[in-house]
């Protein structure tokens, strides 16, 4: 069995799930996941600054913190 992490977010349909997405060579659209905990943390880290760049240039109103989001294990 393998391990991975993914980053989780909460919804009030859903709970808390992976809407973390990437589109391959292929042009098929899979779930983001990561290798190891640390880089999971780090691929949220550099979204929430992204973020917080897009509400300095007044490209969105507000940036999400970093609480609203969880790093899950997840066996494959």
């Amino acid at each position: 069995m393998q391990v991975k992490y993914e980053v989780q977010e909460f919804t009030l349909c859903d709970g808390w799930i992976n809407n973390w997405s990437f589109t391959d060579d292929d042009g098929q659209t899979k779930q983001s996941l990561f290798d190891t905990r640390e880089s999971a943390e780090w691929a949220l880290i550099d979204f929430i600054e992204d973020c917080n760049t897009e509400v300095e240039e007044g490209n969105m109103p507000d940036a999400p913190e970093y609480s609203d989001y969880k790093i899950v294990e997840v066996q494959l």
